[in-house]
Order: structure tokens, then sequence, then C-alpha cells
């Protein structure tokens, strides 16, 4: 799912709000690509109106922006 969604990133945002989770996401073709601090070392990753959770050691010691960031960049690239 992850390599699927690289091909097709475009931009990035991060969103810390206190009344919410602090999520990261990146916009793809009017396709919102999210992953969300559970508070417990792990995360929501969302995409295509389907979520699943990862762990921190799913992440390959990435911080979560970075993670995420790494995957839009991918996607910059991606014809």
């Amino acid at each position: 799912m992850l390599a699927t969604m690289a091909f097709v990133f475009t931009s990035c945002s991060s969103d810390d709000d206190d009344d919410k989770k602090a999520c990261d996401t990146c916009t793809v073709q009017s396709e919102t690509i999210e992953i969300c601090d559970n508070g417990d070392d792990t995360y929501t990753l969302t995409a295509g109106g389907t979520s699943e959770t990862v762990t921190k050691e799913e992440l390959g010691g990435l911080p979560p922006a970075d993670f995420i960031g790494l995957i839009c960049s991918l996607g910059d690239i991606a014809p």
C-alpha cells in the first residue's frame, strides 16, 4: 500500500492542533493521505478511505513527519 501511495503524492503538511491528534498529511490529486500519532507508539495511516495501524518500528526509525515527508518526496519524483 505504501509503495502505491508513493507514486501519487504531490504535497505535504502538518496539522498539530491541541484539540486533536498530531497528524501529518500528503494530498494527492484531491486525495488526502494522513498519519496520526495515537499517543502509544502506534500511528493510524489513512489513505483512499482505508486506515491501518502501524507501529513505531514499522516507520523504520523515522518520526511520523519524516516518514510521510519521505513518501511525499518519492511521489514528487514519480512520473
